[in-house]
């Protein structure tokens, strides 16, 4: 897992998580349950979800993770605090009316609980450590299931916060249940940051909108619309792992060998998940410096890959191969 953005800047990061065993535990309730606690812990967090996909074993989540949580006034952060802790459970460390009375008691009391409160927001391994968490009682709390829920910890890659950058992984994403074989077309998928925004009519409330904007003076149905055109771009052949037909030879033969706009992207997949780092050349450089200064003189220096050429968009990965 990268390491997360440095101190007081926001990072855009790609997210994986998948069941343990790989088995297929969520149906469409299981599904809903997880959308609504993602809402809950973004919004206690302040992390914004800029688009997701929630499969059967797994998910992706496309997160703005903010440098620092902000100034928080007592008020707001009670907002925020009864998002996850508004409705009392059992064995719950923390409730309201604890937050309440300590804020209200002032001095170190209400510094303490201030301070404890802040260290769970604007930290992505935080967000990941509250989501799983939550929704691993409520799983096992509601089919009388013991142990973990998930394969280990997740995986994330660090996209650089662009037009580009964000556009390209967020396609990856909304992508995910049509190469699934799950619909064939993503606006039908209702588990899904495009699928959700598409179905509800509330374009307004879709994050991904104004940041892939060519026009910021744009609508939202016009952004949506150019979004739409780029899907289909990036998503032209959602086939994966079939053996190469004639009539593709042919078409490749006739277009002289020469890879089409879908074709680079799905050759660059694997970076979407298991790299390190997504943006343009200069931003995957600098990354690389840092990272070698921080590690051991061993470090395997960062695979530079293209993603998409036409958009000098690149990824880097410390895995061989």
């Amino acid at each position: 897992m990268p390491r997360a953005g440095r101190k007081g800047v926001d990072a855009v990061f790609h997210v994986v998580s998948r069941v343990c065993g790989r088995e297929f535990l969520f149906t469409d309730v299981e599904k809903e349950a997880f959308r609504g606690l993602l809402t809950r812990v973004a919004g206690f967090c302040g992390v914004e979800v800029i688009t997701y996909a929630l499969l059967d074993n797994h998910f992706h989540l496309l997160l703005e993770v903010p440098g620092t949580p902000g100034e928080l006034s007592d008020e707001a952060l009670l907002e925020r605090a009864r998002l996850l802790y508004g409705k009392e459970r059992k064995g719950q460390p923390l409730s309201m009316a604890r937050i309440e009375a300590a804020l209200r008691a002032g001095g170190e009391v209400r510094a303490a609980m201030r301070g404890l409160l802040m260290a769970r927001m604007a930290s992505l391994p935080m967000f990941m450590k509250i989501l799983k968490q939550r929704y691993s009682i409520l799983f096992n709390r509601k089919y009388d299931r013991v142990g973990t829920l998930w394969e280990g910890r997740f995986r994330s890659v660090l996209v650089e916060n662009t037009r580009v950058a964000v556009r390209t992984v967020a396609a990856y994403i909304d992508l995910n249940p049509v190469r699934a074989g799950i619909v064939d077309d993503p606006k039908d998928y209702r588990f899904s940051g495009y699928g959700e925004a598409v179905g509800s009519g509330r374009l307004k409330s879709f994050g991904l909108w104004w940041r892939i904007a060519e026009n910021r003076g744009d609508s939202p149905e016009v952004t949506a619309a150019g979004y739409r055109r780029y899907l289909y771009i990036a998503g032209a052949d959602p086939r994966k792992g079939r053996t190469l037909a004639p009539e593709e030879a042919a078409a490749v033969k006739a277009e002289g060998g020469h890879l089409s706009t879908a074709q680079r992207l799905r050759s660059r997949l694997r970076y979407m998940t298991q790299g390190a780092v997504i943006g343009t050349k200069a931003f995957v450089a600098e990354w690389g410096g840092k990272r070698r200064g921080e590690e051991s003189k061993r470090s395997r220096e960062p695979a530079l890959a293209g993603v998409f050429e036409g958009e000098d968009l690149f990824a880097a990965s410390t895995r061989a191969g």
